[in-house]
């Protein structure tokens, strides 16, 4: 992996829509009325939102195609990745249509006896699934067009990365959806202030400050490799 280069696409996934937000921000000034610039504040705010979900669901993807690219074995990875590497194994074997080629006949309604031959099956071929390469699916990433504090977190949580910092932004991702909501259902006509604009942009983009954070210290520390024992 050629880490630097990973890095800057995680930087550059960042920065070009920071710029882009900022080009639509700097049209304010040139809006004389107050009124007419609190109502154009709303669409800054939906702006916030969609580069906010845009860099996190782009920023993991860079990350996963990192770590797929290496053509790891999951024996070499940490727990996190491995186990999120294997989760179409995990439906096979979770299938309770699965059943042992002895039992197919005999005892087709014993789901507990074939719940415990899929077992035995998968520790058989623990060791061959240990060193198959780790390709990590990109649903991994699904924001579900809806990026609040708990899908953040279930995104960070699969691919082995620390949220401690993430939960102390929930106030800042629920303030930012519940204005993109109100904006979309009205609440909101007469516009936003600039006072209370103005700190809900400064804590989005912080917020993705802290998730690039995040993402590139895991490339840089190599954090999605097993601890050496």
């Amino acid at each position: 992996m050629n880490k630097i280069d990973v890095m800057s696409q995680i930087e550059e996934e960042l920065t070009w829509r920071i710029d882009e937000f900022y080009f639509f921000k700097n049209q304010l000034s040139k809006i004389e009325k107050e009124s007419d610039r609190d109502r154009y504040r709303k669409s800054l705010v939906v702006m916030l939102y969609s580069y906010y979900e845009g860099f996190c669901k782009s920023g993991f993807k860079v990350y996963v195609n990192a770590i797929n690219s290496e053509k790891l074995p999951r024996s070499e990875v940490n727990i996190f990745i491995r186990t999120v590497s294997l989760n179409d194994i995990f439906l096979e074997y979770g299938n309770e249509s699965q059943k042992d080629i002895r039992f197919k006949k005999q005892l087709p309604e014993d789901k507990k006896l074939h719940k415990y031959s899929r077992q035995i099956t998968f520790l058989e071929q623990f060791s061959i699934f240990l060193n198959e390469i780790v390709n990590i699916p990109d649903e991994v990433v699904d924001t579900e067009s809806n990026l609040n504090p708990i899908v953040l977190k279930k995104i960070l949580y699969r691919l082995g990365f620390p949220f401690e910092n993430i939960e102390l932004l929930e106030n800042t991702i629920n303030k930012l959806l519940n204005y993109r909501n109100g904006i979309a259902h009205g609440s909101h006509k007469i516009g936003i202030n600039e006072q209370a604009y103005k700190e809900l942009e400064e804590d989005v983009i912080n917020l993705m400050q802290s998730v690039r954070k995040i993402i590139i210290d895991a490339i840089q520390y190599d954090l999605f490799l097993k601890e050496k024992e």
